[in-house]
């Protein structure tokens, strides 16, 4: 019965999303959540960019540019995920009760994300020979017509 309530209300919660008609809905803990069948890409504007190597990390604020420059783009083919921005490496979708990963077979990169309040939030990690990047932003999900 809880799993069938946290399925509903995940529902209405990414129905408040695509909409933006609810008004008021509190913030809540974060919450993993399934891609729709009818999805066809998942797209993500970074806000923050931080670079981390063992001098240590760096957190930086992006513009608008930069944030157009460095957008996340994973195209959704017959199921399957790919990361369109990283030369179309595929994908393997992972649900947690708080997060959804998706992993490239190439350890260390993957994109994480998850709902919290009225957004969806994701993570972008990328590590690097001696550091990594992760960018932070708000994900939007395209579905087909």
């Amino acid at each position: 019965m809880r799993r069938r309530l946290l399925f509903g209300l995940g529902l209405f919660a990414f129905a408040w999303l695509l909409t933006g008609t609810v008004s008021g809905w509190a913030q809540s803990l974060p919450t993993a959540m399934e891609i729709p069948r009818n999805a066809t890409a998942l797209e993500g504007v970074p806000h923050v960019r931080i670079e981390t190597t063992r001098e240590g990390a760096v957190r930086r604020e992006l513009d608008a540019a930069e944030a157009v420059g460095s957008r996340l783009s994973i195209t959704i083919k017959d199921g399957r995920f790919f990361w369109a921005g990283r030369d179309g490496r595929p994908l393997t979708v992972t649900t947690t009760q708080d997060y959804t990963y998706l992993s490239s077979t190439e350890p260390g990169t993957y994109v994480r994300f998850t709902e919290l309040g009225n957004r969806l939030l994701y993570v972008e990690h990328l590590d690097m020979p001696f550091g990594s990047v992760t960018f932070w932003g708000e994900l939007r999900i395209v579905l087909e017509h």
